[in-house]
């Protein structure tokens, strides 16, 4: 009997403390992982281009793409970690949002091959990459790239932090 109320008493002093965890913004630079649940996400370098590919046939950016190399490294033990283009996306300072241009990742593919593919499996204990494109202002404030996902079980105890870190590209 005293054990299940120390155990109960122990479980509930975790769960207050997670949940009153300061809920502010993360900022983290690049190779620097996002964490969401047994699975990591980093951007290793981005460029930034007015266009994508020559002559006639090249995707002119509105302002400038942001052309950002992506990494998923996937730690479980067993479970293989489904994914696609739309996983990450960027975020300026005033809190506006740029997705993945699914053509212009396609072109840049078939000038500079990465290994486009509509969606990925990483496989458990393994990892995968990929390039997103976005395009942005030609003055963006403060972009940063950010991932989207469910809160997982592995997110629990440190509040979904997943949710509110994000990478520098500035």
């Amino acid at each position: 009997m005293k054990v299940r109320y120390v155990l109960c008493l122990m479980l509930m002093s975790a769960l207050i403390i997670s949940c009153s965890k300061e809920k502010t913004d993360i900022i983290i630079g690049l190779n620097e992982p996002i964490q969401h649940d047994d699975f990591q996400y980093s951007a290793t370098g981005f460029s930034i281009r007015k266009q994508i590919g020559e002559n006639q046939s090249a995707l002119v950016a509105a302002g400038n793409y942001y052309i950002v190399s992506f990494h998923v490294r996937n730690d479980a033990k067993r479970v293989n970690h489904p994914w696609d283009n739309t996983v990450a996306y960027i975020m300026d300072d005033a809190g506006k949002t740029y997705d993945n241009i699914p053509e212009a990742q396609k072109n840049l593919n078939m000038i500079d091959p990465f290994g486009w593919k509509q969606k990925y499996v990483t496989a458990y204990q393994s990892s995968d990459s990929t390039r997103f494109v976005f395009d942005l202002p030609k003055h963006p404030s403060k972009p940063c790239l950010m991932v989207r996902g469910q809160t997982l079980m592995g997110d629990f105890f440190d509040g979904g932090r997943f949710k509110r870190t994000k990478i520098r590209l500035y």
